[in-house]
């Protein structure tokens, strides 16, 4: 599937939760939250996932806790607004922190098969170029997701480029390019032995102009489309 056709993005809500003590009903209220939206017009799909803090990261410390909608338009959200003070119905509320929601565009994305994937692994680049230079490294990454999708254990791959956006909240993505895989392990896409991945990026790009800014692998709590 290609965004090119019709216009696709990815947003992701991120918190953390930094008392564990009501961690059973945050999770109750965002099965349900991803639920509702996936019932939502212009909503295909939603999950959870839990950052892995074990497994072999690398780049800035991302929120613990994640929400991610397939959206065809940013503006399903509504502008940030005072979140709601806790009840005894959702104390949860007290101790959600770090609060961020980004956006990326969809440029590509490729499905091996259907089963549902236990993990997600996101690396991050950021390149320097020109315009060219820019539109020929996203074609590079495309060619390259193509690839590792047919590794064993890999059942989904989406090229993502980071959306500016007047709804996001908190700080910006930390790389302006995404590769994203939907896995059932972290060692099915990075070899932890030889510290790189299963399928090395077959870069033609110098170093000053490709520049790795993360590697993060998620457990995937939730995966819900929307009904058909």
């Amino acid at each position: 599937m290609s965004a090119a056709e019709k216009p696709m993005y990815l947003a992701f809500v991120k918190f953390d939760l930094i008392c564990k003590e009501f961690e059973r009903q945050y999770h109750e209220y965002f099965d349900e939250h991803v639920r509702e939206w996936t019932l939502k017009d212009g909503c295909l799909h939603g999950w959870r996932t839990r950052e892995f803090r074990a497994a072999p990261n690398e780049g800035l410390l991302e929120q613990e806790f994640w929400q991610i909608y397939h959206i065809n338009n940013p503006h399903l959200f509504k502008p940030q607004r005072t979140p709601p003070k806790p009840t005894e119905k959702n104390p949860w509320l007290r101790d959600r922190s770090n609060w961020g929601r980004v956006f990326y565009n969809v440029l590509s994305y490729g499905e091996k098969d259907k089963r549902l994937a236990k993990c997600w692994a996101r690396f991050e680049t950021n390149f320097s170029g020109t315009p060219g230079e820019e539109s020929a490294f996203r074609k590079d990454c495309a060619k390259h997701i193509t690839r590792v999708l047919e590794l064993p254990g890999i059942h989904r791959a989406w090229q993502l480029e980071y959306l500016p956006h007047e709804l996001e909240i908190g700080d910006p993505a930390p790389a302006r390019h995404m590769c994203l895989y939907e896995i059932d392990a972290p060692e099915n896409i990075f070899d932890v032995g030889l510290g790189t991945e299963v399928l090395p990026f077959d870069s033609r790009w110098s170093a000053h102009q490709l520049t790795p800014a993360g590697r993060h692998f998620a457990q995937m709590l939730q995966d819900l489309p929307a009904p058909a």
